[in-house]
């Protein structure tokens, strides 16, 4: 039996740090360089979306 009880996929949560590491290492290697830099080209867009995000002062709350 294995230490987990529900029949969800296994996540990189559930290996650990160095497990988890080594497993983006190898599909990173398993991609053509067209998908890597497409990869990274998405990944950036996100990135500055998330910071445009982080600069936008919150809204004021008058209490």
């Amino acid at each position: 039996m294995s230490d987990r009880d529900d029949d969800r996929p296994r996540t990189d949560a559930d290996l650990g740090w160095e497990a988890a590491r080594r497993r983006q290492l190898v599909a990173g290697r398993a991609m053509t360089p067209a998908q890597r830099l497409r990869w990274l080209e998405e990944t950036m867009a996100t990135m500055r979306r998330w910071l445009g995000r982080a600069r936008r002062p919150l809204p004021r709350r008058d209490d």
